[in-house]
């Protein structure tokens, strides 16, 4: 790929290319191509993996995302065909309009559309009505799971500030409701199949009672990331920190705002094509039958009930 396709919500920065390829250490000519017709030939040799014809342009994000690691890029591969298998409640979308029907109630989650100058990707989850149930917070990471999808599909970038503004959730509530297991899965997911690196983890709340979310995600981190995490009282900080021409209006920034976006987002994860995608993707399966026993790998052994403790760069 000599250059990263023009989408419609996303983009990129003239440089972004080669920025993240010289990144990864596979900035001459010709280095990333080797990489990913290693991964095609290594595919059709993996008996256990069902889907063998991934996109080239999938292969090279995940290569991306990978680091520029091979090993690293077969892994995560084998990580999401095998965590589709193990735990298809998490997937398995078919029908966008009736699968989320209901799913906004609870809050928002978008990319911004601009890559910050160090090439990094922010992604907001702003909260709205109250949560009642831990279904409903499990069917808005199954959109998440969407929303990565397509990112996997169309961007070429794997470093995110995630931003969590909860300022009008009943954080109360929230705990209450939430799945332990659930959320560790759903962690798990985003970083082992889709290669996310968390640069920054901002949660943006003036509740008392924050700390003791705080508690909980940090049971759930390696310590890198518990040490990229702060507590917002308000925006102007977050503000400081990215400048205005990152962040939606809600957030203090110039860009559109979160509903403005999430419409946008709605537009293109609702078309045809985006649809026509994901059903593909859920083929990425395994049949554990045919898995060499040697190399199965004892990080899946018990799932979906135990997960290691995780490390993200």
């Amino acid at each position: 790929m000599d250059f990263i396709p023009k989408d419609k919500v996303l983009k990129v920065n003239s440089d972004t290319l080669q920025h993240i390829r010289e990144e990864i250490n596979l900035g001459k000519p010709g280095e990333m191509k080797k990489a990913v017709d290693i991964l095609k030939e290594w595919l059709q040799q993996q008996p256990h993996i069902k889907k063998k014809n991934f996109t080239d342009h999938f292969i090279e994000a995940t290569v991306v995302t990978a680091k520029g690691s091979i090993e690293g890029a077969k892994k995560q591969i084998d990580s999401a065909c095998t965590m589709r298998t193990m735990l298809p409640h998490f997937f398995g979308v078919t029908d966008f309009t009736k699968d989320f029907a209901n799913v906004f109630d609870i809050g928002s989650a978008i990319v911004m559309p601009k890559l910050t100058e160090k090439h990094h990707r922010i992604f907001v989850l702003k909260s709205k009505g109250p949560i009642t149930s831990s279904a409903q917070l499990l069917n808005f990471y199954r959109f998440g799971i969407c929303l990565g999808e397509y990112m996997k599909a169309h961007d070429y970038v794997a470093s995110y500030q995630c931003i969590f503004d909860i300022r009008l959730a009943n954080v109360s509530d929230v705990i209450k409701n939430l799945n332990p297991m659930d959320l560790r899965q759903i962690i798990t997911i985003i970083v082992e199949c889709y290669g996310l690196r968390i640069k920054g983890l901002h949660i943006v709340s003036n509740s008392k009672v924050v700390d003791t979310l705080i508690a909980i995600l940090k049971t759930l981190l390696k310590p890198k990331i518990i040490q990229r995490l702060q507590h917002h009282k308000d925006c102007d900080s977050l503000v400081q920190l990215f400048g205005k021409e990152y962040l939606p209006e809600d957030l203090g920034g110039t860009e559109p705002s979160v509903k403005d976006l999430r419409e946008a987002w709605a537009e293109v994860l609702h078309a045809p094509e985006f649809t026509e995608y994901i059903r593909d993707m859920d083929n990425a399966k395994t049949d554990e039958r045919f898995r060499p026993k040697c190399k199965f790998n004892e990080e899946y052994a018990g799932m979906p009930g135990t997960f290691r403790v995780l490390s993200v760069d």
